[in-house]
């Protein structure tokens, strides 16, 4: 798995505020939940609690979780409170239910084998109330192969540069997979340092979601096309 969300998890806060617009996302999110009345909510993916502070700030009953404890110390830090659990997304396991659960950040493109999204999916279900709302965000898979170049970027953070080469190879093991290396360049105060990544990703193709939520008890209510991605929001079928 990627050194991003742990050695490098400071590095990925520092970044990810130039690279992601969050007041957008939440927007994009908080509409979403007050258009279907959900409050009670878990953020799977939830990183270093960028989110996390909105949905906090804005009163909803939130609970974050992410794979690695190193973003969630710094989510913890961010957001002012230890409302975060560690936790793998495919063995979800809850006392309580929730009215939505989101999976920000496109995280779901980490679990490259099928048995692990059927599992995801199944574990969300049974943490969502009757007719739960599921909201996630994937890359699509042509999107991704029709337009698949190296690309650079270059990030400065209060007196930090950092610069990520990232280089990408079809992979194509278990399903619209992809490796991702990454080259990272890091300056600060004239300190050099260098880190080399790799981790593999999932793409997928509209068909290929929609099976899966069948066959693990959603109903899809939109489809929200975005460039190389889209966004599915699908609805916990009755028992």
């Amino acid at each position: 798995m990627t050194q991003l969300y742990s050695t490098l998890a400071n590095i990925y806060h520092e970044m990810y505020q130039h690279i992601f617009d969050y007041d957008k996302e939440f927007e994009f999110y908080d509409s979403i939940l007050k258009k279907y009345n959900c409050h009670k909510i878990l953020e799977i993916g939830c990183g270093s609690g960028m989110l996390a502070r909105r949905f906090v700030k804005s009163g909803y009953d939130y609970l974050g979780l992410d794979l690695f404890d190193e973003m969630l110390e710094i989510a913890r830090l961010e957001v002012k409170t230890d409302k975060f659990i560690q936790c793998d997304m495919r063995n979800l396991s809850f006392h309580k239910q929730f009215d939505a659960v989101m999976i920000t950040g496109r995280s779901i493109a980490y679990v490259i084998e099928n048995k692990g999204i059927i599992e995801t999916l199944n574990g969300v279900r049974e943490a969502l109330v009757d007719k739960g709302l599921l909201v996630f965000g994937v890359f699509e898979a042509n999107g991704i192969f029709d337009n698949f170049n190296d690309f650079e970027q270059n990030i400065e953070h209060e007196n930090r540069k950092i610069k990520r080469i990232s280089t990408l190879k079809k992979n194509l093991t278990t399903g619209w997979t992809y490796d991702w290396f990454a080259k990272y360049i890091i300056s600060d105060n004239d300190h050099l340092t260098e880190y080399d990544d790799v981790t593999t990703l999932r793409a997928f193709t509209k068909d290929e979601i929609l099976l899966f939520l069948k066959l693990t008890g959603f109903k899809v209510i939109e489809i929200l096309d975005e460039v190389k991605t889209f966004t599915i929001i699908a609805e916990k079928n009755g028992d």
